[in-house]
């Protein structure tokens, strides 16, 4: 075989072989299901690049919900309410993987774990263990009359707080049931340890501008009792 036919092959034959596709997502969904008599599970699992994996559990308005999630550090979950297309009532990559609030609406709650993105783009394994627990009686959030008052069905809930004016949120959080146990300052930067009893849900809000820039949950605080 002449020189020009053996080159000419070759090429016919990397032209015939098939592009090596990138791996696509791989989107899990698992039902979140309790033992007999108890109020909680543990799941564990691995999330690997892009991949996303829902876990499912079905809970009553006015109950407490409470994940706590280890294991690898790129590793987060968002919270999303019944009916949610995305919207979140806790994002992890921001208010860290603690969550706990009592819920303003009765149905299908969705856990979603994934990888940050940076972790994502270079398809990494990430292995991760979710504590769920729900407790307290299901019932409604939402007074007789029905109208809407600021706080009504998000008692100990931190959602929609960040972004928010600094004395707005102060407003909002004691309508939800938290109380301001300390306040400190360091340059224009204030801070907010605020406590909601019935979970034991301690928060620190940091405000910047007048605008609350961040909230989140630091677990324990001298005052937080």
């Amino acid at each position: 075989m002449t020189m020009t036919r053996m080159i000419a092959a070759t090429i016919a034959v990397a032209l015939a072989a098939p592009l090596s596709a990138p791996a696509m997502a791989q989107d899990e969904t698992s039902e979140v299901h309790f033992p007999r008599g108890t109020t909680g599970t543990t799941m564990v699992g691995t999330v690997t690049g892009r991949d996303i994996h829902d876990y499912v559990i079905r809970a009553g308005a006015g109950q407490v919900m409470k994940v706590d999630m280890t294991g690898a550090s790129s590793a987060y979950f968002n919270v999303l309410p019944p009916g949610s297309s995305g919207e979140a009532i806790h994002i992890g990559s921001t208010a860290g993987n603690h969550f706990a609030g009592t819920l303003s609406e009765g149905g299908a709650y969705k856990i979603r774990v994934y990888n940050m993105r940076a972790a994502a783009m270079r398809g990494q394994r990430s292995n991760f263990r979710l504590s769920i627990t729900v407790t307290g009686h299901a019932g409604s959030t939402h007074g007789a009359s029905g109208s809407h008052q600021p706080g009504a069905g998000m008692k100990g809930s931190i959602a929609g707080i960040q972004h928010m004016d600094g004395v707005a949120a102060f407003d909002e959080l004691t309508s939800r049931g938290f109380r301001g146990v300390d306040s400190f300052s360091s340059g224009n930067t204030l801070y907010g340890i605020y406590y909601y009893a019935p979970t034991k849900l301690c928060v620190q809000t940091t405000s910047a501008g007048g605008e609350i820039v961040d909230i989140r949950d630091i677990q324990t605080h001298p005052n937080c009792k």
